[in-house]
């Protein structure tokens, strides 16, 4: 009986637990009926496969592109009806401008807030800004702007799509003058465009067919994403028209630093993997040399493009050299235009520069920067600051006109301290493999050097743009552009 009654007791006491737990999970799986349900996931096309991924992703889960490399296309543009934003305005370093003279970094009170990074200014402490302003105010290069209310930077490029067409149908723009430099992402989107093209003249066939002597695409330019295109439809047989207004790799050659980072290999079509282990200037021209020699790749070299009219179901390009009748046209200019060239013995050696990045890597350097503007005395001003290298700038003209009145007031200063040596009325006649020779004021004079810049100006490439309809806008991006490589 003892044992009976136990066990009803123990019965009892177990319901009771049991109870207690099947209400908490009823009140639970209420609760969740009761909400509202997750909101879905945002999704869009990825760029390249166009198959559907959730927004943020940093690679395609389906074709592995890394999504980074559209963040320019994908970025809002800014309208005029954008109300005023308010707060501290915080500097804003645009890497592509930023030489590491280190200017700013010496000029901010707030010790800590800039710093130089592997030879670039970054804001390291954003939240010591005061929002003075004198970085800007001090940067030779104009490299810093100040934003608020979140804008990290503004950048003016052509109005490109994800698929790289502009707003003129079967033109196309790659590379660097569509707002991304890296030598990396240039010969991807050289690629990428080659197989937009492709799937376009696949899926759509134009019903009127090519006139003799006419060609599927026409590429302009054979830098890195330029040569990558026409790499590929050289793989993929299509009749392909490439124009370069230099010499073959003349982009490599006038590239500015002397060294770059190339942290994994690349692929190239026709080629395979390019991976250039020391980084340096000379040794990617030596690759880029062997790649057009053995792919067969054609390239007209000297031809330089005056102008793309929009003809029909296609375009006529033309060239100093001849006109021709593209379907489609894909602009690999980069963002620097056209540089002006001088036409002197030895100006196509590889110490031969048009634009200064890193000036902190030049060190112990005899050095020579050709031209009267501002870009010209910048360099100067950028690579005679440490005083540790011995920099002439020389100029046709007999002043500064045209440079800023606070630019002149910094040379006039380095001057004075022994930093730079100008010479006016002066022109460089050769550059030599250790010196370079100079006509000054009709004197002949030979100085030691290890690098040449010639910054004596050049053509933009907006105003061709806009010529040939593309639209030039000023896109939002949500941090700062990097342009290191």
């Amino acid at each position: 009986m003892d044992t009976f009654v136990a066990f009803v007791i123990a019965a009892i006491v177990t319901m009771f637990f049991v109870r207690g737990y099947l209400k908490k999970l009823t009140a639970k799986a209420s609760a969740r009926q009761g909400a509202s349900p997750a909101a879905p996931v945002a999704m869009h096309p990825c760029p390249r496969c166009s198959k559907s991924i959730p927004k943020g992703s940093a690679f395609c889960a389906h074709c592995g592109a890394a999504l980074a490399m559209w963040s320019v296309h994908r970025a809002e543009v800014k309208t005029g009806g954008d109300g005023p934003v308010t707060g501290k305005p915080k500097p804003v370093i645009n890497a592509s401008l930023c030489v590491g003279c280190g200017t700013c970094v010496d000029v901010c009170p707030e010790t800590g807030t800039l710093e130089l990074i592997n030879g670039k200014a970054i804001l390291a402490h954003p939240e010591r800004c005061t929002g003075h302003s004198k970085c800007a105010e001090v940067c030779p290069t104009q490299a810093i702007s100040l934003a608020v209310g979140g804008v990290l930077q503004t950048i003016k490029v052509p109005h490109v799509k994800e698929d790289f067409e502009t707003n003129v149908p079967g033109l196309y723009i790659v590379g660097e003058l569509g707002g991304m430099g890296l030598i990396k992402t240039a010969i991807n989107e050289g690629k990428l465009v080659i197989d937009h093209i492709l799937r376009r003249m696949h899926e759509a066939p134009s019903a009127t067919p090519l006139p003799e002597g006419g060609f599927d695409v026409a590429i302009v330019g054979a830098g890195p994403a330029g040569l990558s295109a026409s790499l590929s439809a050289h793989q993929h047989e299509l009749r392909y028209l490439t124009l370069e207004q230099g010499e073959i790799a003349s982009t490599i050659r006038q590239y500015p630093r002397q060294k770059f980072l190339m942290a994994e290999p690349i692929d190239i079509p026709l080629y395979g993997s390019l991976y250039v282990a020391d980084g340096t200037k000379e040794a990617l021209l030596a690759v880029w040399e062997t790649i057009v020699k053995n792919t067969g790749v054609r390239v007209n070299t000297n031809e330089r493009l005056q102008s793309v009219q929009r003809n029909g179901a296609g375009f006529y390009v033309e060239s100093a050299k001849g006109r021709y009748y593209a379907r489609y046209v894909v602009l690999a200019l980069g963002r620097r235009g056209t540089p002006r060239v001088l036409n002197v013995a030895g100006g196509d050696l590889g110490k031969v520069s048009y634009r200064l990045i890193e000036a902190e890597t030049y060190e112990n350097q005899d050095l020579l920067i050709v031209g009267g503007g501002d870009s010209a005395l910048e360099a100067a001003l950028a690579l005679g600051r440490s005083g540790k290298n011995r920099v002439i700038l020389c100029h046709r003209g007999n002043g500064f006109e045209r440079a800023r009145e606070r630019n002149r007031e910094r040379l006039k200063e380095a001057v004075q301290q022994g930093k730079i040596q100008v010479f006016l009325n002066s022109h460089l006649t050769e550059v030599r493999d250790q010196s370079v020779l100079l006509d000054c004021k009709g004197i002949p004079r030979e100085f030691p050097n290890s690098f040449v810049f010639i910054l004596a100006g050049g053509e933009s490439p907006e105003e061709f743009l806009k010529k040939t309809g593309v639209e030039i806008v000023e896109k939002v991006l949500s941090a700062p552009t990097s342009y290191a490589d």
